[in-house]
């Protein structure tokens, strides 16, 4: 029994990697798997707890670990700012480590970044998965970055994660279309840049005329 799960589980990640959540169904995954359809129904009962059951096998201590990096970071900085290159350093590094220099870990990449651009089932496992994660990040965040508005502060997290959800999903095709002027392969590397890109966007100076100044080319006249 547990290995016709485990059969399940496996061949869902492969499918929903390659080609997205949404656009795989069940018969799919049964074909895949080589089991029968009561197989799914009774490990699983529906294609949503399959889902949840995939993402939280594989990525429950990806964001253990993020936790606690997380925590460590509250702890060190103490009454200070926190560094904003360490909490994003938090939120990447366990993300593109996951199998390093294996296929298994490009398909866990992969399927990172297919989750976070698929709505409705990156509602399904947000709460069970990524809600405290994100909670400590916005804490932490507002105390790293005390003069920016909430509202500010938070539009910028959401597009600094929307980078790494690219690099995650996207691996192949950037290394391919930039030549192997960026490559994917080498993962320390990729943390280091995507750890700068977002650090860059969220320290960003808060000048509130220029975040709610009209673009020149939308002026009448």
């Amino acid at each position: 029994m547990a290995d016709t799960k485990q059969q399940i589980i496996d061949a869902a990640t492969c499918l929903f990697a390659e080609h997205g959540i949404g656009a795989v169904p069940l018969r799919r995954i049964i074909a895949e798997a080589q089991v029968n359809a009561a197989a799914i129904h009774y490990h699983f009962g529906s294609k949503e707890e399959l889902v949840k059951a995939v993402f939280t096998g594989r990525f429950g201590p990806v964001n253990e670990e993020r936790a606690a990096l997380l925590d460590a970071i509250d702890q060190s900085s103490g009454s200070a700012r926190p560094a904003v290159e360490d909490i994003c350093y938090a939120l990447v590094a366990p993300a593109l480590r996951i199998g390093r220099g294996t296929e298994q870990g490009r398909l866990l990449r992969s399927l990172a970044g297919r989750l976070m651009t698929e709505p409705q089932y990156m509602e399904l496992v947000f709460s069970d998965l990524f809600v405290e994660v994100d909670r400590r990040v916005d804490a932490l965040m507002a105390r790293a970055l005390p003069e920016l508005s909430d509202e500010v502060r938070t539009w910028r997290k959401f597009m600094a994660m929307g980078s790494m959800v690219f690099v995650l999903r996207e691996q192949e095709w950037i290394s391919k279309v930039s030549r192997g002027l960026c490559d994917t392969a080498d993962v320390e590397t990729s943390i280091r840049r995507l750890v700068q890109f977002m650090a860059a966007g969220m320290n960003a100076a808060a000048v509130e005329a220029a975040e709610t100044a009209v673009p020149a080319g939308s002026r009448n006249g």
